[in-house]
C-alpha cells in the first residue's frame, strides 16, 4: 500500500508538469498559469455550490430521522474534490471536476463500494438454537437493568 501511494505522490505531479510544461510549449507561459487560475476559480464555485447542496440535503435528511450515510459520502468526495483543484495540474482538476458531478460521484462509490467489500470477507457467526449465547459465568459481560425515569417526583433506582 506505501509503495502504490508513493508511486501516486510521484507519478501524478509529475504528470501534472509535464501536461503544464507540454500545454505552454503551444499556448505560451501566461495562457497556460490563465488555465490554472481560470480551473482554480471554476472549482473553487462549483465545490461550494455541490457542498451547499449536499449540506441541505444532509440537513433535510437529519431533520426526518434518517441517516445521510450516502451524503456524508459525497460530503468526503466533495471536499477531496476540492483539495485535487487546489493543486495545479490538469490531471488533478480533471478528477476534482469529476467528483463535483453528481454522476460521477454516484459511479464512483459503487467502484469505491465493490473494491471495499472485495478486500473484506465477512462472516457472521450464529450460536445453534438450543445453546445460550454467552456463557453465564463470562467476565466480559455485565448484567444490568435498565430504569426509565417518568417524572422528577420519581426515584430513578427501582423499588424493591
Amino acid at each position: 500500500m506505501f509503495g502504490r501511494l508513493l508511486l501516486l505522490f510521484i507519478v501524478v505531479p509529475l504528470l501534472d508538469l509535464f501536461l503544464l510544461l507540454w500545454i505552454s510549449k503551444f499556448t505560451g507561459l501566461a495562457a497556460t498559469i490563465g488555465l490554472v487560475i481560470l480551473t482554480g476559480i471554476i472549482g473553487a464555485w462549483l465545490a461550494k455550490q455541490q457542498g451547499t447542496f449536499v449540506k441541505g440535503q444532509i440537513k433535510d435528511r437529519l431533520s426526518q430521522q434518517q441517516m445521510p450515510a450516502d451524503l456524508i459520502g459525497d460530503g468526503a468526495m466533495i471536499l477531496f474534490a476540492a483539495g485535487l483543484l487546489l493543486t495545479p495540474g490538469l490531471l488533478t482538476d480533471l478528477l476534482g471536476f469529476s467528483l463535483l458531478i453528481p454522476a460521477c460521484r454516484s459511479q464512483y462509490k459503487k467502484v469505491f463500494a465493490q473494491s471495499f467489500k472485495s478486500s473484506f470477507n465477512f462472516q457472521v457467526f450464529t450460536p445453534p438454537m438450543n445453546q445460550p449465547r454467552h456463557h453465564p459465568d463470562d467476565p466480559n459481560i455485565i448484567d444490568g437493568e435498565v430504569v426509565e425515569k417518568h417524572n422528577e417526583d420519581e426515584s430513578p433506582l427501582p423499588r424493591k
